[in-house]
């Protein structure tokens, strides 16, 4: 894995802490290979040191696929079950799932979850009812649906989970790890503190956090933990606001007016985190420029697609997001489910996070975030898979 981030920065604090006696706040990047201690435990950035706070949200986390080969088993047919198409952190990575596994020579088809649990469990069962040899599952817990999922256990079908959580008991014959060294819980509290990173960074270390949660899906609320734990350690941050929002306001269309509510009272705010990206373009971007407040405020979310570069680029209520490639995760739930079907370990799939901005790691218009150095993760998959 390619690291960039406050890990290597920490173990590189550690080594000479250890050999010198003194406190380092040293900075290091473009670490290549070998495993290190999550950093979820600490920031290797000095508080108010937003210099480097900003720094290491640019730099993020950056892994690479798989390079050990893995055989296809030819002729399958693939049920991909959106988290839900209304949302583009679901539509994105499922139109990838799809991409993958025609690559394959597969047949495949998406299944909108309608971002709820019984749209979830409805889209295993149509799979199982197709009788669809893999099922991959989109941004989806599988507590939330696991009657449906022991269906499919039963039945046979190889199932993958990307970007959600296992059962207890795990039902899934796979779940992709987005990135070598992180846990699910790791990987989502790494979000949250990119995402405090660069409001450090560009608040000068006085971040005054009107703070979104989202409590839908087990990420949401480790992305907030993360994001609180990094902006305790800033002596100069605080939390101006809190207010919680759901897939259901999404497709109330109550969003934007609760969100709008949190603001006008959070009225000494001057950064906004946001867990996902859609939601600007489902409403909070307007909202912001509607408050007057927009030139005041740090707006940072998360995921990154080809819709939100256009918001970040023309000041449209967005200034960054933590990005990754949601490409990538679609994609690599096909490789899981070829490592399966193949009787192999099922290999970390290396996609990082990094922070984008106007400034910094911005894409071209109408192009996909492929990091920054770029990464094609296409290539690197069609190079192992063996047809």
């Amino acid at each position: 894995m390619i690291r960039h981030s406050r890990r290597t920065r920490l173990l590189v604090g550690a080594v000479l802490a250890t050999l010198l006696t003194l406190t380092v706040s040293a900075c290091s990047t473009g670490t290549v290979g070998g495993s290190s201690t999550p950093a979820s435990t600490a920031s290797g950035s000095a508080s108010g040191d937003s210099a480097e706070a900003l720094q290491a949200a640019y730099d993020g986390v950056v892994g690479a696929p798989p390079t050990e080969t893995v055989p296809v088993t030819p002729g399958l047919t693939a049920w991909v079950s959106s988290c839900g198409e209304l949302s583009l952190t679901c539509s994105v990575p499922a139109q990838a799932a799809v991409e993958a596994a025609e690559t394959v020579g597969w047949q495949a088809s998406v299944c909108d979850g309608k971002l709820n649990p019984d749209g979830w469990g409805n889209c295993i069962r149509q799979g199982v009812a197709a009788k669809a040899d893999v099922i991959i599952t989109i941004g989806q817990d599988c507590a939330a649906m696991s009657g449906a999922m022991q269906e499919a256990k039963a039945a046979g079908i190889t199932t993958v989970n990307v970007g959600g959580q296992d059962c207890e008991d795990s039902l899934y014959s796979a779940t992709v790890q987005l990135l070598d060294g992180y846990s699910y819980d790791q990987y989502w509290e790494e979000v949250g503190t990119l995402q405090a990173d660069w409001l450090i960074g560009k608040t000068d270390g006085a971040a005054k956090l009107l703070q979104v949660e989202f409590n839908d899906t087990q990420w949401g609320p480790l992305v907030n933990k993360g994001l609180t734990e990094r902006l305790a350690e800033c002596s100069g941050c605080s939390i101006a606001g809190t207010v919680q929002l759901s897939n259901s306001d999404l497709a109330t269309g109550q969003l934007p007016q609760k969100f709008s509510t949190a603001l006008l009272q959070a009225s000494d705010a001057n950064a906004v985190a946001v867990p996902i990206d859609g939601w600007f373009l489902a409403g909070l971007a307007q909202a912001i420029k509607a408050s007057g407040k927009s030139d005041d405020l740090n707006v940072i979310g998360n995921f990154g697609s080809v819709p939100t570069w256009d918001v970040i680029s023309s000041d449209g209520g967005q200034d960054a997001t933590v990005a990754t490639s949601q490409e990538w995760q679609g994609w690599a739930g096909v490789d899981a489910a070829l490592r399966v079907l193949a009787d192999q370990e099922v290999l970390p799939a290396g996609v990082g996070l990094q922070v984008v901005d106007a400034d910094t790691n911005l894409p071209a218009a109408g192009e996909q975030f492929t990091f920054t150095p770029p990464i094609d993760f296409r290539a690197g998959y069609e190079a192992v898979w063996e047809k």
